[in-house]
């Protein structure tokens, strides 16, 4: 696919991997990002308050990074899930109590994590949290609070080590409460003129000024696998991608940044990037907030104002192509500038013919004339109720073979009854039915102590019926 000065494939898959694909993780972040920074706007405007939150684990060198997989979950990643799940899980009490006490309408949650080779993987969750008005200096605190006593009961219950909530560093950020929660107001008074809204415009020092925090809060939610490490000590997924492929090509065999970077990779399998309440995203689309609403897949695809000039088939493409390195890089810097022509003098370079290995693009189909355009709808519409009707049939007659094979087998089961098909309730007992027995009385004069027939000698249960059941003559004679 191609336009002046551009040039990608077309009719490939994505993989869509946020985690550890930088190709497909650029475009996925960006739009993320974008919604995050529209919807903190629109709520700041609108009069809520907006609370930036991050909650951590206590990690070392030698805790793994675990996974979330069914059947597998261990590890830092299934703590730091379960522990948001237990502290602020919608079915809790503790959270209910907050919601109510707060106001807490929502929240859009995004996971990081980093690497350092003296403190291990380094997990978190940053949080922005939305409450129906601006909290006052007083009940900032006391959110705060509330959220790091829930952080902290939940990781200890998912079976983690127990969170900071003191600190002995002087002049530390944290007041001295811990660096395992930290709550930090976005906007409002304390925001723009307290320490917190120092600290928070900090972090968003490139944004805009006068929306005090909430500026490029959408960069700090979803850019956070392009921000650069501090060395060998915080490394991001990047960081650690490109160290692991240096690694690689240096000693031509796995070393430990590589096994590493596998067991990161293998770790965000089922790890969800972003998170939005359907609270906070209901209230998004009450208030108007313009939201970019493609998909991944949409995201990712971008073959839209190009056209295609080369067909390449699936066994050119990984016979000659895919697996001789450089060349489907250079196919697309050769197509970005010099177009058709020069794919064309590259692909014969390589040996291959063109318009027999390489193929034209299929002509684009000429619109239709308003005439035909009517005729074929017509026919279409023709078709469709033929389609209809004997889909009705085809339907019709499988029911009425179901049933008369149905009916067939409760003949074969109840012979002298009718085709009726039995219902039992495997919930309900059966109710016992009585049982009738017809009762035999012995002819009259028929006693005797002996067998009328054999005169053999009768049991006094026998005596009443005067003689032996069964053919008591043939088996005598048999005997005899």
């Amino acid at each position: 696919m191609w336009k002046p000065g551009e040039a990608t494939w077309g009719n490939t898959c994505r993989c869509n991997n946020v985690h550890t694909c930088p190709w497909c993780m650029s475009r996925i972040l960006a739009v993320r990002g974008s919604n995050v920074q529209l919807a903190a706007d629109g709520l700041a405007d609108a009069g809520y308050g907006l609370h930036l939150g991050t909650n951590t684990l206590r990690h070392f060198e030698r805790m793994a990074f675990g996974t979330v997989r069914k059947g597998m979950r261990h590890g830092l990643v299934a703590v730091l899930h379960d522990g948001w799940k237990g502290a602020y899980g919608s079915s809790g009490r503790r959270w209910r109590t907050m919601r109510d006490d707060f106001g807490i309408i929502g929240y859009e949650r995004a996971f990081e994590d980093t690497f350092g080779w003296g403190s291990g993987w380094h997990l978190h969750w940053h949080t922005l949290w939305v409450t129906r008005e601006v909290l006052g200096p007083d009940a900032q605190a006391a959110f705060r609070d509330a959220l790091a006593g829930a952080w902290a009961a939940g990781v200890e219950s998912a079976g983690g080590y127990t969170v900071s909530e003191t600190c002995d560093r002087p002049g530390c950020s944290c007041e001295g409460k811990g660096h395992g929660t930290d709550v930090r107001p976005l906007n409002g008074a304390d925001a723009a003129d307290g320490d917190a809204g120092k600290q928070a415009r900090y972090l968003y020092k490139d944004g805009d000024k006068t929306k005090g925090g909430v500026a490029k809060i959408g960069l700090e939610l979803a850019g956070q696998n392009f921000k650069a490490g501090r060395g060998d000590d915080r490394m991001g997924p990047l960081d650690l991608g490109d160290a692991a492929a240096a690694e690689l090509q240096r000693l031509r065999r796995p070393g430990p940044f590589v096994e590493k970077y596998r067991e990161r990779e293998f770790g965000v399998f089922q790890v969800r990037k972003h998170y939005r309440s359907q609270n906070l995203n209901r209230l998004i689309k009450e208030l108007g907030i313009q939201q970019d609403v493609r998909t991944e897949e949409e995201i990712t695809d971008d073959t839209e104002g190009l056209v295609a000039i080369a067909v390449i088939p699936a066994y050119i493409w990984y016979r000659y192509i895919a697996r001789v390195a450089g060349r489907r890089l250079d196919l697309i810097k050769v197509a970005e500038t010099y177009g058709l022509p020069g794919v064309r003098r590259l692909v014969e370079s390589w040996g291959l013919v063109w318009g027999k290995d390489v193929l034209d693009p299929p002509a684009p189909e000429a619109p239709a004339a308003p005439g035909d355009l009517d005729a074929d709808q017509m026919r279409f519409e023709v078709m469709s109720e033929e389609e209809a009707a004997f889909r009705e049939a085809r339907r019709k007659a499988n029911e009425a073979r179901t049933e008369e094979l149905a009916a067939s087998l409760d003949r074969v089961r109840q012979p002298k009854k009718e085709a009726i098909r039995p219902t039992i309730s495997l919930r309900k007992r059966l109710k016992p039915k009585p049982v009738t027995v017809d009762v035999k009385t012995p002819p009259p004069g028929a006693a005797s102590p002996v067998c009328r027939r054999c005169k053999g000698k009768l049991a006094p249960v026998l005596q009443p019926w005067g003689r032996l059941p069964g053919d008591c003559l043939r088996v005598d004679t048999a005997v005899a």
